[in-house]
């Protein structure tokens, strides 16, 4: 796909240099998850997304699919509920916030549910890794997320790849899996220098696959006093799993413009 590949001349944010962990690069966990992203023929993944405000938490769900040779992708998300935090607690339907991507042979389609829209982005002429950056708020960021270390060259803004600081937190479960805690401190950059967008992002990585598992975003710097906004997204990844042609395909609605 070397229209997401590539570097992308205009991208509103720089990604910044990550700080390793470890004084030898090939022992820090974060460093070491990013190149195993960059080294994997396919992949798979389901994910869950929590987006917690004062009062109200909105659940969206997502999943992924990705063979690096034949230039193949499929990222479809889409919202579940919005209310309050409580399980008692009245909650709306979400669900007609529904976005798909996907890529066959390296031509990127897009729907949006809400402005039933389904749009198509040549490799040759389009700005393919823009799409996926314009997603991002349509998809609490999983459009970004993952598929940011999926397609390493193409600089999408992944809040994993914006850690500029992090610590070691030990090893903690999740979903019976073990996996490394990392804390650090992420942020973005206009083209001007302007830092902005710093917060807290501490993720866990599986000890075993190397695969990120859960990450969570804090409350970015520069909130009013008693707001917050802070975000979860759990994963379930596999690594080069065998995937059919029928993965990267998605039934657009009659109804679509």
């Amino acid at each position: 796909m070397k229209a997401i590949t590539s570097v992308v001349a205009a991208l509103i944010v720089v990604i910044g240099d990550i700080v390793p962990l470890a004084k030898n690069a090939s022992e820090d966990p974060l460093a070491r998850s990013i190149a195993a992203y960059a080294a994997l023929k396919s992949y798979a993944d389901t994910g869950t997304i929590a987006v917690e405000t004062p009062g109200l938490v909105d659940r969206s769900k997502f999943k992924t699919f990705y063979r690096r040779d034949s230039a193949d992708f499929f990222l479809e998300y889409q919202g579940v509920t919005s209310g309050g935090p409580g399980r008692s607690d009245p909650q709306i339907d979400m669900s007609g916030q529904r976005m798909a991507l996907w890529m066959m042979n390296g031509e990127l389609e897009a729907y949006n549910a809400v402005f039933q829209t389904h749009e198509s982005y040549p490799k040759e002429t389009a700005n393919q890794p823009g799409v996926l950056i314009g997603a991002s708020a349509g998809t609490n960021g999983a459009s970004v997320l993952i598929p940011g270390l999926l397609y390493a060259k193409a600089n999408l803004p992944s809040p994993i790849r914006e850690i500029e600081q992090g610590s070691d937190g030990g090893f903690e479960a999740v979903d019976g899996r073990r996996c490394q805690k990392i804390m650090g401190i992420a942020s973005e950059y206009y083209p001007s220098g302007q830092r902005v967008n710093v917060r807290q992002v501490t993720v866990w990585i599986d000890a075993e696959t190397l695969l990120i598992r859960k990450v969570f975003e804090d409350t970015p710097k520069g909130y009013p006093i008693g707001q917050f906004l802070r975000k979860t997204v759990t994963i379930v990844p596999q690594a080069n799993p065998t995937l059919d042609d029928a993965k990267f395909k998605f039934n657009v609605p009659k109804t679509t413009r």
